[in-house]
């Protein structure tokens, strides 16, 4: 099954005034959007990858077939990155920093 570009949680305007909502809808409209187009191109050439998790796909490169190997990992590696940022950023914030970020 082809990995898709997931829906934000929050609005793009939802981070302001930290990260305004054009940066947010670029990043997510282009920048996730075309990591994830080229990681399903790539991996249409192998379709049993399609099998694996990105987590999967991404953690261990030499499993992926050297001909899609920089392809995935560079948009792998990018689809996975942007996922994360979407889920770990917040309008709610995480409170103020503890420890030796403090």
């Amino acid at each position: 099954m082809a990995f898709e570009l997931p829906a934000l949680p929050y609005a793009y305007d939802a981070l302001e005034p930290y990260i305004d909502a054009r940066t947010m809808e670029i990043h997510h409209t282009k920048h996730h959007a075309g990591y994830t187009k080229k990681l399903n191109a790539a991996l249409e050439k192998h379709p049993e990858l399609f099998e694996k998790s990105i987590e999967e796909l991404v953690g261990n490169p030499d499993a992926i077939p050297e001909d899609i190997r920089t392809a995935v990992r560079n948009n792998g590696g990018g689809y996975y990155n942007h996922s994360i940022f979407w889920t770990v950023m917040g309008p709610d914030g995480g409170g103020e920093p503890k420890g030796a970020l403090a």
